[in-house]
């Protein structure tokens, strides 16, 4: 609805009431949710840090522990602190990369600007299975037979 006023020098000379006609906008595409869009996103480049007992400072495992940290996610990867990656691509590509795609950066940023939607749990990917100890298998593990001990000196002698 519109309302017209005409005014001339501080009197009010006529109005007029006018209904515009109700258009529907065509609905966008939903906005991502975490169990749907967001999820695979972490457990591809982030849960392998983002979960007890690994090095980064919270889990990213469930909606529970990643939706309080929405916003801080949106902002640590548009600046590209995560995910860490600190080799410089002008020498080459890496198959171990650690960089979010620009669709994944949209997926998150659109996740958190739409209020960071749980969405369907039955939507999510099976979580992923880690390996407890070594997360690199090495070649070889040498042990004593027996223990002993070392005698330990300070200074060069």
């Amino acid at each position: 609805m519109r309302i017209s006023l005409i005014v001339a020098a501080g009197t009010l000379l006529g109005a007029s009431l006018v209904a515009a006609p109700q258009t529907s906008r065509p609905a966008g595409p939903a906005a991502p949710t975490f169990y749907k869009n967001v999820l695979p996103v972490l457990q591809q480049n982030c849960q392998s840090c983002h979960r007890p007992g690994e090095v980064a400072p919270m889990s990213l495992l469930t909606y529970e522990q990643a939706r309080p940290w929405a916003r801080a996610i949106k902002s640590a990867i548009n600046s590209k602190q995560m995910p860490p990656w600190f080799a410089d691509p002008a020498y080459g590509h890496f198959s171990n990369e650690r960089r979010l795609s620009s669709r994944d950066i949209e997926t998150i940023n659109a996740w958190v600007d739409a209020g960071a939607p749980a969405g369907n749990p039955g939507d999510a990917p099976a979580p992923l299975a880690f390996e407890n100890g070594w997360n690199i298998k090495p070649d070889i593990v040498v042990e004593m037979p027996k223990a002993f001990s070392l005698e330990l000196r300070m200074g060069w002698a």
